[in-house]
């Protein structure tokens, strides 16, 4: 009987030493190295780890525990176990689902590949209570190019150290558009779309700071917990009960402008009913968009007491 926790020998392979950026997820690092030889992530990860080890960490390649497929991305990439033990998610929980892991800043990106550095996903992007940059101020967008197994697919020219001007992503060239304007304060341009994004950014910057939602539970205290539990459970009542006509400011007359739309949405899918003590389940399986889990994060700035300087 075949040893299925065995490496066949067509599986050997070796990979491009590779460095870890700041912040970055353990499934970016894998996206990179899947480019680099061309195939998917989930080709690359049956070609590293026996088919036990590759089926598991398929299930989320961000909170790989270690003595699996951890420990054989360490031996292959070069990388030290305790650096991608850092970039490791500890629960999973607070992160979007593995397929929806696409929300990514356009100026970080430019400043990567501005650098000489191939763009790369941050961790924290995967955060549910997170739909903008902490650095740059300004929205997350989706980036589109995505295989059907979640392989987020960047430029060739990207990896060898092209600059960020990329005519034929004209989508990416558009969103940083868009990001520099919020970045420098430019957008949004209608009062009560700029008054809803303020409170959304302040909002999502008091839980960030506390805490709440935190992937990995050493840099979590009680507080964030006890405050993670209480937006996850209004968040989940909110998700049964919205409905998609519903706009997410109460001062919204008429129709809702485009650049509010573009903004935040509530276009949710049918949520199932909300326990006694809702789950992240709860939440996770009806807000599926960026713009949707902002507008949610704007309604729940209005129900809840916060302070943030």
């Amino acid at each position: 009987m075949t040893d299925l926790f065995a490496t066949p020998l067509s599986r050997r392979l070796r990979l491009a030493p590779q460095t870890l950026m700041p912040g970055e997820s353990i499934s970016s690092l894998v996206d990179r190295q899947a480019q680099l030889w061309g195939i998917r992530r989930k080709d690359l990860v049956y070609q590293m780890a026996p088919i036990v080890d590759g089926m598991l960490a398929m299930r989320d390649l961000d909170a790989c525990r270690k003595g699996d497929f951890l420990d054989i991305c360490a031996q292959k990439t070069g990388i030290e176990w305790a650096e991608l033990e850092k970039h490791r998610a500890a629960r999973t929980e607070p992160l979007v689902r593995v397929k929806e892991r696409n929300a990514y800043c356009p100026i970080c990106f430019h400043e990567d590949a501005s650098a000489g550095y191939t763009p790369y996903f941050r961790l924290d992007w995967a955060r549910i209570f997170l739909t903008h940059c902490r650095i740059h101020g300004c929205p997350l967008f989706r980036w589109s190019q995505i295989s059907a197994d979640g392989t987020r697919r960047l430029p060739h020219k990207w990896f060898m150290g092209a600059g960020p001007e990329m005519p034929v992503l004209p989508q990416f060239q558009q969103d940083f558009h868009l990001a520099r304007g919020y970045a420098y304060g430019i957008r949004p341009k209608k009062l009560e779309v700029r008054s809803a994004w303020d409170t959304v950014r302040r909002f999502e910057a008091w839980l960030y700071d506390l805490g709440a939602g935190e992937p990995n539970y050493r840099e979590t205290d009680g507080r964030g917990h006890s405050l993670e539990w209480e937006v996850m459970h209004r968040a989940a009542e909110l998700t049964r009960d919205v409905i998609k006509s519903e706009y997410p400011w109460e001062e919204a007359v008429g129709e809702m402008s485009s650049e509010g739309q573009r903004l935040m949405s509530f276009a949710f899918a049918t949520a199932r009913p909300v326990a006694e003590r809702p789950t992240w389940r709860n939440m996770r399986g009806a807000i599926r968009s960026i713009a949707a889990r902002r507008a949610m994060m704007y309604r729940l700035s209005m129900l809840m007491t916060w302070r943030h300087e």
